[in-house]
């Protein structure tokens, strides 16, 4: 029972070579269709992610270059704004002095002008007083004494004396 199959386990050296010679037809058919194609296409697949790698990194650097530019520009338009404000804020405040020392100067006028309007009130209505005073004064000789003073005569005397005494 054994002897069969022993004598089918028996080595033939023509089964042998012709199995290498199959092997190696194999083999190279195999590298030829198979292993060479699919070496190829993952060599193009790995240059392909190492070149994406490599988009992805250049694009990140271009990026925290904008970046950096864009934060650079801002801080700069920042102190643009900031320096157009305190000029903004400078000519108003000077504008407001302008302003201010004008309605001084004009209310300043005023007041000079009502001051010299008094005064020259206040001096035609003494002479006035003055004068009305002096025209009493000759109504009252006039009467005391009886006859009739010429007023044109006395006034311009009296009324310079009267002026002088005050």
């Amino acid at each position: 029972m054994l002897e069969p199959i022993i004598k089918s386990l028996s080595f033939d050296w023509r089964y042998f070579i012709a199995q290498i010679v199959l092997f190696i037809v194999l083999y190279v058919v195999m590298n030829q269709v198979f292993w060479k194609p699919m070496l190829a296409h993952l060599a193009r697949r790995d240059q392909t992610v190492k070149d994406a790698y490599r988009t992805v990194d250049l694009t990140r650097h271009e990026m925290e270059t904008l970046r950096a530019e864009y934060q650079a520009r801002i801080i700069k338009i920042e102190a643009e704004a900031r320096s157009h404000i305190q000029q903004a804020i400078k000519e108003a405040q000077a504008g407001r002095e302008r302003i201010l020392a004008d309605a001084r100067a004009q209310a300043d006028a005023a007041i000079q002008q009502g001051i010299e309007s008094m005064e020259r009130e206040k001096t035609d209505a003494l002479t006035s007083l003055r004068e009305r005073m002096v025209g009493i004064a000759l109504t009252a000789v006039d009467k005391a004494v009886g006859r009739a003073i010429d007023p044109q005569t006395l006034r311009p005397g009296i009324v310079e004396s009267v002026a002088a005494r005050n």
